[in-house]
């Protein structure tokens, strides 16, 4: 019969071991938006019909903004290993504001995504994203997530 100490050491080796065999398979790999191209094919996977205008990215490369017809801002966002795609107006955001130089934070509608914040390169990138997200008319009844994805 093994003793509390030896099962307690049994189960922190295992946990360990299966942590870093994720890590060595590329699980704790942060997925990158490399250029334009990358970023319009992962949106037009999940939104086909729409057409895309400048793209503005983080710091970090993690995320993407850039304008929708419909004044309708468009997002790509590293999540895991995977991206998500949003479709954002001004009834998904609760409020949006500088919180630095070239960093926005947003507190949306949604519980799975509710207080995204965000670095720019420059306070100009910033500007720019505010300024779609500010022009996105609501409609009445709207409900801009009911396709949502996770790729």
């Amino acid at each position: 019969m093994l003793g509390l100490p030896a099962l307690i050491g049994m189960i922190v080796v295992g946990i360990s071991v299966g942590v870093f065999a994720v890590h060595l398979a590329g699980g704790s790999k942060r997925p990158l938006l490399n250029d334009d191209t990358q970023t319009t094919l992962l949106f037009l996977q999940d939104y086909p019909e729409t057409r895309i205008g400048p793209i503005v990215y983080t710091l970090d490369r993690r995320t993407a903004f850039f304008p929708l017809p419909d004044n309708r801002t468009g997002v790509v966002h590293g999540v895991g290993s995977k991206f998500l795609t949003r479709h954002l107006s001004q009834h998904d955001i609760l409020s949006a504001m500088a919180t630095g130089p070239a960093d926005l934070m947003l507190r949306l509608h949604d519980i799975t995504w509710p207080h995204p914040a965000f670095s720019f390169a420059n306070e100009t990138d910033r500007i720019t994203v505010l300024d779609w997200l500010a022009s996105a008319p609501v409609a009445a009844g709207e409900n801009s997530n009911e396709r949502t994805h996770v790729l």
